[in-house]
C-alpha cells in the first residue's frame, strides 16, 4: 500500500498546529535585526516549562513569552497586556500576509483581547516556529528568527520565565479563523465558508471532531509527514483541503464533472463518519470522486512506553486497512515508527 499522503490525492485534484509536540533538530537562527529584550516581562522564578506535550494554550504561550522576553517591542508590549488581561490567538491561512515562507499554511496571530497587532508565527516543514513582526496593512512581514520549540524552552528556563508561560496558558485562547470574514470587491463582510455553500451541491461546513483537532506526526514507511487539522480543514504536510457536507442528489446528478467543476472543488473534501467493529471513522473523499473509499481517520487511545497516548489512526481501502499512525510529537513518531497495534487492521493481517 502507498504511504498515506500518496492515498489523501483525491481523485478530483490535489488534496491538497495547534499546536503539539516539539523539533529538537534545529537549532536557533537569530536575523540581525533581532535583538535581546533589555528587561524580562515578569519576575523570575524556578518553574521549568518543557516543550514537550504541550496543549495548544501552552504552546502559543510559549511562543509569546519567549518572544517578548527575547525581542521586546510589540513583542513585549503584547506579552505583558496578555498577561493583564487574556492571550488570544488567531489561526489564519498564511496566504493572508505576505510572508517569506508560508510554512505548514497556517499564521497564529498573537493579541491580547484580540487586539490586532502585526505579529504573528507559523510552523516551518521542519517543525519549527517562524517569527514575524508587522504583518498587516499589506506589507511584507518582518522575519525575526527561526527557532525550534526546544531551544525556545531552554531560553524560558534559563531566564526564570516558566510562571509567565504557565499565566498565559491559564487563559489562552486558540481561535481558528481559517475561514473568518473578509471583504469582498463590493466592501462587504463575507465568509469563506458562505461564499461556498450552495454551489456545487454544498450543503456547508463539516465539523471536525474536538479531539481529532490539532498537530500530528508519523514517520511511518521512512516518510516524515505531519498533518495539521482545524475546525473545518486539513493541512497534510503543506497541501489544505476545506471539510465540507455534500448534497448527494448532487453527486448522482453530476457523475462526469466537467473540468471546470474538478477545478473548483480541487481542494474540497466530502466528509461523513461511518462505523467498524473498532470505533467510528471520519471519512474523507474527493468532490466528484467515483472510485475508491477516500482516506478515513479515527482518534485511538494506544499504550505506549506503559502510558495512555491518543493517536490518530489514517485508514484507506476497500477494508480500511491502517496506512499510517499520526502521534501528537514528532519524537514519539519517530520512537514509534511502523509500529503495529494489535487493535487496529492491517492489510498484512489478510495476506
Amino acid at each position: 500500500m502507498n504511504k498515506q499522503r500518496t492515498g489523501l490525492l483525491l481523485a478530483t485534484g490535489v488534496l491538497v498546529l495547534t499546536l503539539a509536540g516539539c523539533g529538537n533538530h534545529v537549532g536557533s537562527q537569530q536575523t540581525s535585526e533581532s535583538s535581546s529584550s533589555t528587561s524580562l516581562i515578569a519576575k523570575r522564578s524556578r518553574t521549568k516549562v518543557s516543550a514537550q506535550g504541550m496543549t495548544p494554550q501552552q504552546a502559543v504561550s510559549l511562543v509569546t513569552a519567549y518572544a517578548g522576553n527575547r525581542y521586546g517591542g510589540q513583542w513585549a508590549r503584547v506579552a505583558k497586556q496578555a498577561r493583564q488581561s487574556q492571550l488570544v490567538v488567531n489561526l489564519y491561512p498564511t496566504d493572508r500576509y505576505r510572508l517569506s515562507d508560508n510554512g505548514q499554511g497556517m499564521a497564529y496571530e498573537v493579541t491580547a483581547n484580540g487586539q490586532v497587532t502585526g505579529l504573528i508565527y507559523t510552523i516551518d516543514r521542519d517543525d519549527d516556529v517562524v517569527i514575524y513582526q508587522n504583518a498587516k496593512n499589506g506589507q511584507a512581514a518582518k522575519k525575526l528568527a527561526t527557532v525550534t520549540k526546544s531551544a525556545m524552552a531552554d531560553y524560558i528556563n534559563q531566564h526564570g520565565q516558566g510562571d509567565l508561560v504557565n499565566q498565559l496558558a491559564k487563559s489562552a485562547q486558540v481561535v481558528d479563523k481559517s475561514g473568518a470574514a473578509s471583504s469582498d470587491s463590493n466592501g462587504s463582510a463575507t465568509n469563506q465558508h458562505d461564499r461556498v455553500t450552495g454551489k456545487y451541491g454544498n450543503k456547508g461546513p463539516f465539523d471536525v471532531p474536538g479531539d481529532m483537532r490539532g498537530t500530528w506526526y508519523s514517520a511511518d514507511y521512512d516518510d516524515n509527514s505531519t498533518m495539521t487539522i482545524s475546525d473545518h480543514r486539513m493541512i497534510i504536510d503543506g497541501d489544505t483541503v476545506s471539510l465540507y457536507h455534500q448534497d448527494p442528489q448532487y453527486a448522482a446528478d453530476n457523475e462526469r464533472p466537467s473540468a471546470d467543476l474538478i477545478e473548483a472543488t480541487k481542494h474540497w473534501g466530502r466528509t461523513q463518519y461511518f462505523h467498524t467493529d473498532n470505533g467510528t471513522w471520519l471519512n474523507v473523499q474527493g468532490w466528484f470522486q467515483g472510485a475508491g473509499d477516500g482516506t478515513s481517520y479515527m482518534v485511538k487511545t494506544e499504550n505506549i512506553n506503559g502510558k495512555p497516548v491518543k493517536v490518530l489512526v489514517v485508514g484507506e481501502g476497500a477494508e480500511n486497512w491502517v496506512s499510517a499512525v499520526y502521534y501528537p510529537t514528532k519524537t514519539m513518531a519517530q520512537q514509534q515508527a511502523d509500529q503495529k497495534y494489535d487493535d487496529l487492521h492491517y492489510q498484512d493481517d489478510d495476506e
